[in-house]
C-alpha cells in the first residue's frame, strides 16, 4: 500500500486529460495550488492541440508540471510522488483508468458519471475494495450543506413520509453538442457501452440527487431502485437518446417522476420538488449566482407555513476537490460519494432502457429547427407542455396521445442483466 501525504501541504495531484471538461478541473486546481494546499505535478493528454492551449492557459510549464502524451507513461513515473490523480475524461474511459490507478495504489477522484455499464461499475466496486482512500465520484451537488439539513429532517421524520419526488430538466443542446466527440449521443462505440445522453451524463446530477432524497440510512445514503417504466425519444440525429420520460419507484419512495431532455428552446430551473405528508420542499441547488452558484429552498407546509433556506458556493467544482484532498490527508472520514453510492443511479440509468426497449425517432415536421450563430437548436414542438403533463398528471406522451409517441415499457431491478443484450439490440 502507498504511503499516504497525510496531513503534508501540499497534496500532490495528477489529471489525466488537458481538454473537454478537464480544462475545468485545471482551473479548481490552479485555484487550490494558489492556497498553498495542493500541487499539480503531472497531466497527460493525447492531443497536441490540448496539450499546447492547457499548458499556455494554466502557465503548465512555469509552474514545473510535467506533462505526457499518455496517462499510463504519466503513472508510471510519477506514482511514487502521486497524493490522488483527478480523471474527467470520457465516461467509457473511466473504468480502465481507474483501475491502472488503483493498481499502483493511487486513490482517484473520478468525474461523474462513474461508468454507464451496470456490470462493469460492480467491478469498479470491488477494485476499490483494495485501496485505504476509496474513490469520490463527482457528483457536486452532494456537497451542499443545505441539502444535508434538508436530508437530516426528512430521516428524523420532521416532514412525515415521503410521498413523490419530481424533476424536470429543459436543458438545450445546439447540434455542435452532438459533435463534440466521437462518443457524444452513442449508445456505443467499439462494441462498448457508452449511453452518454441528457439523461446518463449532462443531467445525471439530479438523478443521482432524487436517489439521495430518497436514502434512509442516514445522510449518505441512496435509495435502491425497485422499478422503473419509460419512454425514450430523439429528435437530433444521433445513435442514443436526447429526451427522457421516466416513471420510477424505489425501495421507500413509490413515484419517482423525472423529464429530461435536450430538445428545447430554454432552459427550465433545476428544481428538485420533494412532496412529503406534511410539507412540499422545492429544491433548487444549481441557481446561477454571479460567478458561482447559489441554493434557493422553499419548503411550503400543509398549514401554510413557508420557509426560505439559501446558500452560495463559488466554485463547486474547486470546493468537491478540496473536500477529497482533506479526505486523502485525513481530515474528512468520508467521501461524498463513493461509488458503491452510485450503485442506484447506474442502475435507474440502465433500466430506463431496458424498460423502454427502444428510442423513438421524432418526425421532423414535430420538431422546429432554429439557427443561431452558425449553429443549430432542435425542439421538439411544446415540449415544455409536454413535460409538465408527464410530472403533474404522470402522463407518458404516448398516454398524452401525441401523434409521434410511442408506448414504452417496464422493468425491474432483476433486469438489469439484459442491458448488453438491449443496447446491442437498440444500437442495430
Amino acid at each position: 500500500m502507498k504511503k499516504m501525504n497525510n496531513n503534508i501541504f501540499p497534496v500532490k495531484i495528477g489529471i489525466i486529460g488537458m481538454g473537454g471538461f478537464a480544462r475545468a478541473h485545471h482551473s479548481s486546481v490552479l485555484e487550490l495550488e494558489k492556497k498553498g494546499k495542493v500541487k499539480l505535478i503531472c497531466t497527460c493528454d493525447v492531443f497536441e492541440e490540448n496539450i499546447k492551449s492547457t499548458g499556455q492557459q494554466f502557465l503548465l510549464h512555469d509552474r514545473n508540471v510535467k506533462i505526457f502524451k499518455n496517462y499510463i507513461d504519466m503513472l508510471d513515473e510519477c506514482s511514487n510522488d502521486l497524493d490522488f490523480v483527478c480523471i474527467p475524461t470520457p465516461v467509457h474511459l473511466h473504468a480502465e483508468m481507474h483501475q491502472q490507478c488503483i493498481k499502483r495504489s493511487i486513490p482517484v477522484y473520478l468525474e461523474k458519471p462513474p461508468t454507464l455499464d451496470y456490470q462493469q461499475l460492480l467491478e469498479m466496486m470491488e477494485i476499490d475494495r483494495t485501496i485505504e482512500k476509496k474513490t469520490n465520484v463527482g457528483f457536486n451537488f452532494i456537497i451542499q450543506k443545505e441539502r444535508h439539513q434538508i436530508k437530516q429532517r426528512i430521516l428524523s421524520g420532521e416532514f412525515g413520509k415521503v410521498k413523490k419526488i419530481t424533476f424536470t430538466g429543459l436543458w438545450p443542446r445546439y447540434a455542435s453538442y452532438f459533435k463534440r466527440s466521437n462518443w457524444a449521443g452513442r449508445l456505443m462505440l467499439d462494441n462498448s457501452i457508452v449511453l452518454d445522453s441528457c439523461f446518463g451524463n449532462a443531467l445525471s446530477h439530479f438523478v443521482h440527487n432524487i436517489l439521495f432524497w430518497c436514502g434512509k440510512q442516514g445522510i449518505f445514503s441512496w435509495d435502491p431502485v425497485v422499478k422503473v417504466e419509460s419512454e425514450l425519444y430523439r429528435a437530433n440525429k444521433i445513435q442514443g437518446t436526447d429526451t427522457v420520460f421516466v416513471r420510477a419507484s424505489t425501495k421507500n419512495v413509490e413515484d419517482i417522476r423525472i423529464a429530461i431532455t435536450h430538445a428545447c428552446s430554454e432552459k427550465t430551473p433545476d428544481i428538485e420538488k420533494i412532496y412529503c405528508e406534511k410539507a412540499k420542499i422545492f429544491f433548487e441547488g444549481n441557481a446561477r449566482c454571479g460567478d458561482g452558484l447559489q441554493v434557493n429552498c422553499s419548503i411550503l407546509w400543509n398549514n401554510s407555513k413557508e420557509e426560505k433556506i439559501k446558500g452560495n458556493y463559488q466554485n463547486i467544482l474547486t470546493d468537491n476537490i478540496d473536500y477529497y484532498t482533506d479526505y486523502i490527508t485525513g481530515t474528512k472520514e468520508r467521501v461524498l460519494t463513493l461509488l458503491s453510492d452510485t450503485e442506484p443511479f447506474v442502475m435507474l440509468n440502465g433500466l430506463i432502457y431496458v424498460a423502454a426497449q427502444k428510442i423513438t425517432q421524432i418526425p421532423d415536421s414535430f420538431i422546429n429547427i432554429v439557427s443561431e450563430s452558425g449553429d443549430t437548436l432542435t425542439v421538439i414542438n411544446d415540449i415544455q407542455k409536454i413535460s409538465e403533463s408527464f410530472i403533474e398528471k404522470g402522463l407518458f406522451p404516448s398516454e398524452q396521445k401525441l401523434p409521434w409517441a410511442s408506448k414504452g415499457g417496464c422493468a425491474f431491478n432483476r433486469d438489469i442483466k439484459d442491458l448488453h443484450q438491449i443496447i446491442k439490440k437498440i444500437s442495430e
